[in-house]
């Protein structure tokens, strides 16, 4: 038993790194000092530039995984996040090099990020529960590692910008744990056997799971565009409604990622309880609360909303990676693949999302943008529900009329 929480530890420890890339934001003045000649733009996408590489690191960790196995990819993945994470420390004069070493860092993450969720469905193939809780605690890990990061890089700042990324050096004990307690998969962890339960792939053809998963990418896609704009637009609401100030928002901020956390340690007895509900009733929270911000006068209410809203959300990518972690090995790769994809696309593109509802809408105030926003995501909910309830109907019917045959 010992052995085994080592196992999930170390796999979970991984995942304390995925959103760990804006964790230097705090670090944007101070390297801009630096490089006066630099053009700030530029130092700016020190912080986002690692998420346009995520995407390059998870379609070639999709070939590599063919060639060397899942764990060798982490690995690999590993090292390159903690050298190129730490190399503004060493080598900090040069921003091109500083630049690329960011790059790189994305790049290492990527290789990693659908992996792991690939690995757990491994490791709990024949325990769907489990698989939905740890799948869970993936999510709260993430979350984690982004807050306690964060917090750590503006200690280190009081000492130097450089010297704050030595905290990416926490990826050589989780390389270490990854490489001495986790199984290889070649071995032990790609065993399928016959009695393995039929999934929901099995009765559907390839077309249709496709079409399943494609859809569901689009709609992640706009879900995270509304939800990091959110994130982005808080701050600006409070003080356009006169509410409180910067700092409340940079609260609210912390809120959300709190109930993002909860979300992450809750999912497993939440996907029991709700099942294929989880996912619209997870919207139809999302939309009422954000709904309720837009209306609030007070700033403990609309601080709880976000983190209401937080939740919801992180309730949201748990279920989608658990969902196609059921199929086939081939929808269950391109499904993680497309979850994690649209998430760094639409994390990317997010701000573009106020600007383009704002020309589409004639909304001119950011409480109306967040009005507007959350009654698209309860429109979708809705949907959602209707669909599920359809489905769940003819599902029944089907199961009856067999027990009749």
């Amino acid at each position: 038993m010992h052995l085994e929480k080592l196992k999930l530890y170390s796999l979970l420890s991984v995942a304390l790194l995925i959103s760990s890339g804006p964790a230097i934001a705090a670090n944007i003045p101070a390297i801009t000092k630096e490089f006066p000649t630099t053009n700030s733009t530029h130092v700016g996408l020190l912080t986002t530039i690692p998420s346009l590489f995520v995407i390059i690191g998870i379609l070639t960790g999709n070939r590599l995984e063919l060639w060397i196995g899942k764990k060798k990819t982490i690995l690999m993945g590993l090292g390159l996040v903690f050298l190129s994470g730490i190399f503004p420390a060493l080598k900090h004069d040069i921003f091109s090099l500083l630049f690329l070493s960011r790059c790189i860092f994305g790049l290492g993450i990527g290789l990693f990020n659908r992996l792991i969720i690939q690995m757990i469905s491994d490791l709990y193939q024949h325990d769907p529960d489990q698989r939905a809780r740890v799948i869970g605690m993936e999510s709260s890990f993430e979350g984690l590692g982004g807050i306690c990061l964060t917090l750590l890089v503006g200690q280190l700042l009081k000492i130097s910008w450089h010297t704050s990324f030595l905290v990416y050096a926490i990826a050589l004990p989780i390389f270490l744990a990854f490489f001495f307690f986790i199984p290889d998969d070649k071995k032990q962890l790609e065993k399928r056997t016959t009695t393995q339960k039929i999934t929901v792939s099995d009765s559907l053809d390839d077309r249709n799971a496709y079409r399943l998963v494609i859809g569901f990418g689009m709609l992640l896609f706009v879900i995270v565009t509304i939800f990091i704009n959110y994130n982005i637009q808080i701050t600006p609401l409070i003080l356009e409604k006169n509410i409180g100030n910067a700092t409340n928002g940079s609260n609210m901020i912390a809120f959300i990622g709190l109930g993002a956390f909860i979300a992450g340690f809750a999912f497993g007895k939440m996907f029991q309880l709700l099942k294929d509900y989880t996912m619209p009733i997870s919207l139809l929270l999302m939309g009422v609360f954000m709904y309720l911000t837009t209306i609030s006068e007070s700033i403990l209410l609309t601080t709880f909303c976000s983190m209401v809203i937080g939740f919801a959300f992180r309730s949201i990518m748990p279920y989608l990676l658990h969902t196609f972690t059921q199929q086939t090995a081939k929808i269950a790769r391109l499904g993680t693949t497309i979850v994690l994809v649209s998430y760094n696309i639409g994390s990317t593109l997010s701000p573009y999302e106020g600007a383009v509802f704002s020309q589409l809408l004639h909304v001119n105030t950011v409480q109306s943008l967040i009005f507007a926003n959350s009654i698209f995501i309860l429109f979708i909910s809705i949907i959602g529900l209707v669909i599920v309830f359809i489905d769940r109907k003819r599902k029944n019917g089907q199961i009856i009329q067999k027990e009749e045959n």
